[in-house]
């Protein structure tokens, strides 16, 4: 009973780490994962980051590489929002952005819980006590990664080379993903930027005439002309809340590593609630967004409905 909960277990962190493996690849890294299958999904970078920063303990590749990436493409990375990420979230992933982020004026303690796969939190510190010399190694070696693929997938990190990496690119990929318009509150709550913010710069983006305002509702003059400059089919752009998703798998993995620790059986309540609650929090990732509903949720879905 107990080899069958470790079974489950490995088949939810190898699909996860294929996705953080193919969407990695899609944004430039030579990975020799298969290509992202889903390429009509719009990656965003700060959660795929925030999610792989819990593997770099255990995927010592994945940690190298993406330090790579990290010193060849700052400038297309928001480490504001990933340190709202970090406020919010008093973990180990807290306390090792701590270490590639020290103008971050936060000073996170050792948490008691260490990355997953890891046994302790001395574990943790001693990773960590070593990061800074990995990213000051990778900024020197300059390891410069391939270039990010042409598709919707890589719509965010070419909306940011368009029109700057402030909300004017949120707002953009959600009312071109759209098909040109949605409500000011729906892109907030996507990008995790406050209504505030984005309404600001609806406000300004009115002004200039590249978009419609009314009620809250932002409208896209000309949508064709976006297509244009991002070289992207507005009818190919499906969005998810990738941070939503990542963070319901990373806490079904933790999960059923703390049911296997205590041998719960895995067709028992404790068990099926977690894989209940798992695809709960997933479809809440992909409700009320834009586009088709999204395939890699569906894919979740379906591994997890296969334990059953």
């Amino acid at each position: 009973m107990e080899n069958l909960l470790t079974t489950y277990e490995s088949r939810v962190r190898e699909w996860v780490l294929n996705l953080l493996y193919a969407q990695w690849r899609s944004l430039g890294i030579p990975f020799s994962a298969a290509p992202l299958l889903r390429p009509r999904e719009a990656i965003d970078p700060e959660a795929l980051l925030w999610c792989s920063l819990e593997f770099f303990p255990t995927q010592p590749r994945l940690c190298e590489q993406v330090l790579a990436w990290l010193a060849n493409n700052d400038q297309s990375l928001l480490r504001p929002r990933i340190r709202k990420f970090a406020r919010k979230e008093d973990g180990p992933r807290a306390f090792l952005w701590k270490a590639l982020d020290p103008h971050w004026d936060a000073e996170p303690k050792l948490p008691p819980r260490p990355c997953y796969g890891q046994q302790t939190a001395h574990d943790l510190s001693e990773f960590v006590s070593g990061l800074a010399n990995r990213t000051q190694a990778a900024k020197r070696e300059r390891h410069k990664p391939g270039v990010p693929e042409a598709t919707a997938a890589t719509a965010i990190l070419r909306a940011r080379d368009a029109v700057g990496a402030d909300a004017k690119h949120f707002i953009l990929v959600y009312l071109f993903a759209t098909g040109g318009g949605a409500k000011l509150k729906s892109v907030a709550d996507w990008s995790g930027q406050t209504y505030q913010n984005i309404a600001k710069v609806a406000h300004r983006w009115e002004a200039a005439k590249i978009l419609t305002l009314e009620h809250g509702y932002a409208r896209l003059r000309n949508p064709t002309i976006w297509s244009t400059i991002l070289d992207i089919d507005a009818r190919g752009i499906v969005l998810v809340n990738w941070l939503r998703l990542y963070d319901a798998c990373l806490e079904l993995l933790r999960s059923l590593a703390k049911a296997g620790d205590k041998s719960l059986p895995p067709d028992g309540l404790v068990v099926t609630a977690l894989f209940r609650e798992a695809q709960h929090a997933v479809a809440a990732s992909v409700e009320g967004q834009p586009g088709v509903p999204p395939e890699t949720a569906e894919d979740f879905n379906q591994l997890v409905s296969s334990f059953r």
